[in-house]
């Protein structure tokens, strides 16, 4: 494999505050994009935040443009030739529209979501040049670079399972939405697996998929630079 861990850079392309009411009221949540070099090109994973009216006033969204963040980390938009969004909310797909004519990989449930459900601008999935690769499931997008259905957080969120030198690397999008709510759903898996549950924590099955099939050595997230890794990586 020709992938390395150092190939993968995490890029911030904003933030947005939690408001009043929600679970965590005023606090700011950082929005992540990863890009990833592959011998093929680019594969470009989230597009940073778009905009909503109503978004713009629940969420107070700062916005950076994701091709900006890109040339922070020496990549142009016409080295990206593939892209895949965890989801279409706006703070993963908003930037879609700067990348036309490149292969959008998703999964069709959460494609028909768009249209049946209030949750995002569908500029993420209408304008000129959109291109989408449509999957129900499993999709390869190049060597080494898999998309696999994580449902939950939406009807057809998505994670992308990066084969490297060092074991695999998943970038969960939001799955979950911090390394250690997933890193209690991965005991809790644990602890079924060995016949002693707690009970005490919803496990999505994919989770268990994730760690039988794959294994992954590192997870990275959307929302949250903490990273969950695999607990004989730290011995």
């Amino acid at each position: 494999m020709v992938i390395q861990p150092g190939d993968i850079r995490r890029m911030l392309v904003g933030h947005f505050t939690m408001p009043a009411g929600s679970t965590l009221p005023g606090h700011v949540i950082v929005v992540c994009a990863y890009v990833i070099r592959h011998p093929k090109g680019y594969v470009l994973f989230d597009t940073g935040i778009g905009r909503h009216e109503e978004a713009e006033r629940i969420f107070r969204p700062v916005r950076r443009d994701v091709r900006d963040a890109l040339a922070e980390v020496g990549v142009v938009p016409e080295d990206i030739r593939a892209i895949a969004n965890c989801h279409f909310h706006i703070d993963h797909a908003g930037g879609n529209p700067s990348f036309p004519n490149r292969p959008i990989f998703a999964q069709r449930a959460e494609f028909e979501a768009v249209a049946e459900q209030d949750y995002t601008n569908p500029e993420v999935v209408e304008f000129d040049g959109a291109t989408f690769e449509l999957h129900e499931g499993d999709a390869v997008i190049d060597d080494g670079i898999t998309v696999i259905p994580t449902p939950g957080h939406t009807p057809g969120h998505q994670s992308l399972v990066v084969e490297t030198t060092e074991g695999r690397i998943v970038l969960a999008g939001q799955a979950f939405n911090d390394a250690s709510d997933y890193g209690r759903a991965h005991y809790e898996w644990h602890l079924r697996k060995q016949g002693a549950p707690s009970g005490e924590v919803e496990v999505y099955n994919w989770v268990g998929t994730i760690q039988e099939r794959y294994d992954p050595r590192r997870v990275l997230f959307a929302h949250d630079l903490a990273v969950w890794e695999r607990p004989d990586v730290l011995t």
